[in-house]
């Protein structure tokens, strides 16, 4: 089915599934860079092939590759040769059936780098279109449980609304996906983005792209570069606290009511000392702040979620369930990372918590933040 005959079809009947949400999966382009030739202009087409653009990916310095090697589970590979991920038949088989997930969203990092800061203004346009139209053509007429967060030129916020307008109808589009660069979430540069996400009801979700703390234009590390592959992913939180802070204290919840965060693969546990130090400097210096009418936390609970992965362990498990209930049962949705290398399979997740609290992050919270009908 094209996109068009899609997009035209609007959002379709809702779906109606019991089985988990999985918030953050990650597919690969199966061809790389060229998968996405089909679906630009011929002369872009051939600008990219000139340039050789498909060598040009996001590539890690050693001192951020990962210690074994690569990111990605070798036993989740479709075939030898073939990188996990790339093959969304393999994928519907070895992760949505084998686990009991209902409704799993697609979030390609590929793309979302290339957008951020790895290509041109222009040519992340034509990046973000292609893969769009990718996902959309040959990943989602596979399985209804295939859903996929568009992903959107973030150098250019009037182009991304124009983007998220073009095929945001479609009824398998369950969120904006903004690859972050560096100017914070609360900055007015966004606001084209959620007006039009809130127009189309889709909520806006932040994930890392690999590009932070390495490329000029992405965000950056606090306190100055990591050393290493551990430095850098233990530190990785700072730009969604950063973000948090930002998307509250500029007042884009009083100025857009109806819109949705998804904090994503940057853990859960960061939240909480963040809205305890919002809240008490909002208390004590509201006027600095007076767009800012109720408390941060209230705001945190309306309108922003945590996806679970990675999932902070600490030794007695009693004191996870502590920190999930101070962060709100209902503000957590589960995700696996598929196909990462650490990733966190649903048998094994979140187990120490009461049924009814692991079901709700399980199944249910991601009904409230993602579109999924």
């Amino acid at each position: 089915m094209s996109v068009t005959s899609e997009l035209e079809r609007g959002t379709g009947s809702p779906d109606v599934a019991t089985g988990i949400v999985d918030c953050d999966v990650h597919p690969l382009l199966k061809q790389g860079f060229a998968s996405l030739y089909p679906y630009m202009p011929l002369a872009w087409r051939e600008r990219f092939e000139r340039k050789r653009a498909g060598q040009a990916a996001a590539g890690l310095i050693m001192r951020f590759a990962h210690p074994n090697g690569f990111i990605v589970r070798e036993d989740a590979s479709p075939r030898d040769g073939e990188f996990a991920g790339s093959d969304p038949h393999f994928l519907v088989s070895d992760l949505l059936d084998a686990n009991d997930i209902g409704i799993c969203a697609l979030n390609s990092l590929q793309t979302g780098a290339m957008c951020a800061v790895l290509a041109s203004a222009d040519e992340s346009l034509i990046i973000a279109s292609a893969a769009n139209d990718y996902y959309i053509e040959e990943w989602l007429p596979i399985d209804r449980r295939l859903r996929y967060a568009i992903v959107v030129p973030s150098q250019d916020p009037n182009a991304s609304a124009s983007e998220i307008r073009r095929v945001g109808k479609h009824s398998q589009i369950c969120a904006v996906a903004v690859p972050p660069i560096a100017i914070a979430l609360g900055n007015r540069y966004w606001w084209p983005i959620y007006e039009a996400a809130q127009e189309l009801d889709l909520p806006i979700f932040l994930h890392v792209t690999g590009a932070e703390g390495i490329y000029a234009g992405a965000p950056m590390p606090a306190g100055g570069l990591p050393d290493t592959y551990i430095e850098r992913y233990v530190t990785l939180s700072q730009a969604a606290e950063a973000n948090l802070t930002s998307l509250i204290m500029n007042g884009i919840f009083e100025r857009f009511p109806r819109l949705r965060v998804l904090f994503v693969e940057y853990g859960f546990v960061w939240p909480l000392p963040a809205m305890l130090r919002m809240d008490r400097l909002w208390r004590g210096l509201r006027h600095e702040v007076p767009w800012v009418k109720k408390s941060p936390i209230e705001y945190v609970a309306e309108h922003v979620w945590f996806t679970t992965q990675p999932i902070e362990e600490p030794a007695d498990p009693r004191d996870l369930e502590r920190i999930v209930k101070m962060i709100g049962v209902d503000n957590l949705c589960f995700s696996t990372d598929y196909p990462h290398w650490d990733n966190d399979m649903p048998m094994q997740s979140l187990r120490m918590l009461a049924p009814a609290d692991r079901d709700k992050i399980m199944r249910q919270n991601a009904r409230n933040v993602l579109r999924l009908s």
